[in-house]
């Protein structure tokens, strides 16, 4: 009767050798290490827009220094197409139109147009402010620009920049989502 609780107990010892050593066919799963990392901010969508191109005719109001469209409304996204037409007679009034990034700063890109004579008075330093703009055109003169609206929905600001101009030749795009 010896042998009975010998053969019990190499048993038991093989058994818990096979249990330890595993062999099961689930993966073993861990938990994951609680992280102080913020997530990456999501990018910005990718908009585009399918419909028409908007098509906006623009003037100046006489020989005065002023837009007659104020503002007018886009597509995020949408192609946009302005044709300037300088209906003014007087020779000092050329004009151009200049749409900004949202935010950027009409004053300091107005002052700066002043000393880009040799770019058409448009400024190299503030480049990152313009989204697009047209050539300046003399009276009389029709000028084009087309460009794609911003894909993030706010208000735009266009100005003038011949000197002096972008102080009351001023309007807003508006951007909706």
């Amino acid at each position: 009767m010896t042998t009975t609780p010998l053969k019990f107990a190499t048993l038991l010892i093989a058994a818990f050798f096979f249990a330890a050593c595993g062999g099961g066919d689930e993966p073993a799963t861990t938990t994951p290490e609680p992280t102080t990392e913020q997530p990456a901010p999501a990018p910005e969508p990718n908009v585009s827009f399918a419909g028409p191109t908007f098509e906006m005719a623009m003037t100046p109001i006489g020989n005065e220094m002023q837009f007659e469209q104020k503002e007018f409304t886009v597509s995020a996204g949408q192609t946009v197409h302005i044709t300037f037409n300088n209906t003014a007679d007087n020779p000092a009034m050329s004009h151009n139109v200049v749409v900004l990034q949202m935010g950027a700063d009409a004053n300091a890109v107005g002052q700066a147009s002043m000393r880009a004579v040799d770019t058409d008075y448009i400024p190299a330093t503030n480049l990152d402010d313009i989204i697009a703009h047209t050539p300046m055109s003399a009276p009389g003169e029709t000028v084009e620009v087309t460009f794609t609206a911003p894909s993030t929905p706010g208000d735009y600001t266009y100005i003038c920049t011949f000197p002096g101009h972008y102080m009351t030749m001023t309007g807003i795009m508006h951007v909706e989502g």
